[in-house]
């Protein structure tokens, strides 16, 4: 809940400006509720049928019943994941367990997590909304390509709550951050957070929700001339826009609640904004296509056979594969940091040894992108893509996109483990996409191929909840 010593300010309220980022009153839980840490959720892409069925049994107020809510076989137009869902909120808003801010707020928020890496970091941001803007607006870009399916079901839920219940990640660009300064002066070093949530994976996520007019103010002067790249979430910004349409879009003065999509705001000069990589293993090649793999690379990139690697040992013998599979993690990662750009790791039971790759013929990387800013042709996916994926093992960007052949591991370690089983027969490792290509290829108008970034960590959903009734 908002701190009662906060006070908005009057000229707010009478302030016929149009904010791009902006207060809103915020639907939260209420203590009766819960521990907080029994009612959120990870964002529904990454939640499986366990963690599903674990979430449900956390709490019946649990954010997944509405966000991820369970099917059954007799479902249909009636009753359904999103009827149901519906009918939840309102619930929860009748019986006092969703409370709504007396007074528009900002909520900021502080994480402190492990990376998969192993580096503990320290991420800031704040939780908003954002004025709603088409792409071709320049106001908001996006940064890679998303899928139809996702999104229609994000439309469905949308619809038929009429509230937004999961923020879209976007990052802003200010050096020196004076937002965040003014957030550790006022709040961060002199006000204990008014809720905690630790997850999982140990991700301590701490919330200031505040209506201090000051900061209010300093957001809407830092923010209202910026540019924002999508980080995470461009299936819910893509259906907000959508959302926005169906409702009447720009039919309201002053704007309606739905012309705002809920948003997580970063700085891209925060320390603690980490990108990490995606990587690729394969499945269901030709072995002679895999087996010819190096020779066939060796014009366009230096191979190296990595010293003190073999290929991976018999699946039956455990001991043996979990030995071979640390050896080749520690190479291929002391690799990828030795030769930061346009390098990959290559490891697999297809081959005798891991190697490392690295591109020799940047003309070649070049022609294989045609048509596209040098930011584009430059990243370590688009040169994965393009020349090993796409020319050497003849997939296409179809394939890629439907994952034929092709499964994304986040985790390193699982990567290796799976590869030393012989669930896959190749894998390829990557360094990830710095923050100036992303700035790059967004600002040029381009989105990058998929699975070409990983934000960690995702913000847990059911923090708040922005309806899309009324006004803000």
């Amino acid at each position: 809940m908002i701190p009662e010593t906060a006070h908005p300010s009057e000229s707010l309220h009478k302030e016929k400006h149009v904010q791009t980022v902006a207060p809103f009153r915020a639907w939260r839980y209420a203590p009766a509720a819960g521990e907080l840490g029994r009612l959120v959720a990870p964002p529904y892409d990454v939640i499986g049928p366990q963690l599903q069925s674990r979430l449900y049994a956390a709490s019946r107020y649990n954010v997944v019943r509405v966000d991820l809510g369970m099917t059954t076989p007799s479902d249909g137009d009636c009753d359904n994941q999103y009827t149901r869902a519906a009918a939840q909120l309102a619930g929860w808003k009748r019986e006092g367990v969703l409370v709504r801010d007396p007074e528009p707020s900002l909520t900021f928020v502080e994480e402190r997590f492990t990376g998969p890496d192993g580096k503990p970091s320290v991420r800031h941001g704040f939780l908003a909304v954002i004025r709603l803007h088409e792409f071709d607006q320049g106001v908001v870009f996006p940064h890679e390509q998303t899928l139809s399916g996702p999104k229609e079901d994000r439309f469905r839920l949308m619809t038929a709550t009429s509230m937004s219940l999961s923020p879209v990640f976007l990052l802003y660009d200010l050096p020196g951050d004076d937002i965040t300064a003014a957030w550790a002066s006022r709040l961060g070093s002199a006000v204990s957070p008014a809720s905690t949530v630790t997850d999982e994976a140990g991700t301590v996520t701490s919330l200031w929700p505040t209506a201090d007019p000051e900061l209010l103010d300093i957001v809407r002067r830092y923010l209202d001339p910026s540019r924002f790249i999508i980080a995470d979430g461009h299936h819910r910004y893509e259906t907000a826009l959508r959302y926005q349409k169906a409702q009447g879009a720009g039919a309201g003065d002053p704007p309606q609640a739905f012309d705002y999509a809920l948003a997580y705001l970063s700085n891209m000069a925060d320390p603690g904004l980490e990108v990490y990589s995606t990587h690729r293993l394969m499945s269901g090649l030709d072995p002679k296509m895999l087996a010819g793999l190096t020779r066939s690379l060796a014009g366009i990139f230096e191979v190296d056979k990595l010293t003190g690697t073999a290929d991976p040992p018999r699946a039956d013998d455990p001991d043996a594969a979990a030995q071979a599979s640390r050896i080749t993690q520690t190479a291929i990662t002391t690799y990828l940091a030795d030769h930061p750009r346009a390098a990959f790791g290559l490891w697999g039971p297809a081959f005798d040894a891991a190697y490392g790759l690295r591109l020799t013929d940047e003309a070649a990387a070049r022609a294989a992108a045609p048509g596209h800013s040098a930011a584009y042709q430059e990243l370590d996916v688009t040169i994965l893509q393009t020349l090993i994926l796409e020319r050497a093992l003849g997939l296409t960007a179809d394939d890629m996109a439907a994952e034929k052949h092709v499964t994304y591991f986040k985790d390193l370690g699982e990567a290796f483990a799976r590869l030393a089983a012989g669930d896959f027969q190749a894998g390829f490792f990557m360094n990830p996409t710095r923050l100036d290509q992303i700035r790059a290829c967004a600002f040029s108008g381009e989105r990058m191929p998929q699975k070409a970034t990983f934000f960690y960590p995702k913000l847990p959903t059911g923090l708040v909840f922005h309806d899309l009734t009324g006004t803000l």
